[in-house]
């Protein structure tokens, strides 16, 4: 059966010679071989993250982290047509701790829902905190080394100036 892919805007430019009507979205079909997350597809069909802005696997929006399987629906918006929504907040949310950390040794700990499958990265640019920062990163106080990182539900994620200890 496989995964029915569907590319929107500028994203079907890669594959230019499916175009056959402007506006349309390009619908591929792909097998499940070593595809387990969005994050495959991505790979498999070699687009940056970066270039991503929306993601819905079988209607509902999710992270490139989300599991996929045999029969799913991916519809994938690049960053030129973000969808006008500041968080769709859907039945596939997953609740986490936030601990921020700052160089004067006051933490702040905040509960935040997010959508399942979104990674380390997609937190640090929600809460402000991706760029010009050094920062260590620990989820449930094992060291992060990844921005990638996939983030389950119940996990405690601490953000910490790299010149401090938590």
């Amino acid at each position: 059966m496989g995964i029915i892919i569907k590319l929107y805007g500028d994203l079907r430019e890669k594959f230019s010679s499916l175009i056959n009507s402007s506006g349309v979205p390009i619908t591929l079909n792909i097998e499940l071989n070593n595809v387990k997350t969005v994050f495959d597809i991505l790979r498999k069909l070699n687009f940056d993250q970066k270039e991503i802005s929306t993601i819905f696997v079988n209607g509902k929006y999710c992270g490139p982290g989300k599991g996929v399987r045999d029969g799913d629906r991916i519809g994938l918006f690049p960053k030129r047509m973000g969808l006008m929504f500041l968080e769709i907040v859907t039945n596939n949310t997953i609740n986490i701790k936030v601990k921020l950390f700052d160089r004067i040794k006051k933490t702040t700990e905040i509960s935040v829902a997010i959508p399942e499958g979104k990674t380390i990265r997609y937190l640090l640019d929600r809460i402000n905190r991706s760029k010009g920062i050094k920062q260590r990163i620990m989820v449930n106080n094992i060291p992060c080394k990844e921005n990638d990182l996939i983030i389950k539900n119940g996990d405690i994620i601490s953000i910490v100036p790299k010149d401090l200890s938590p």
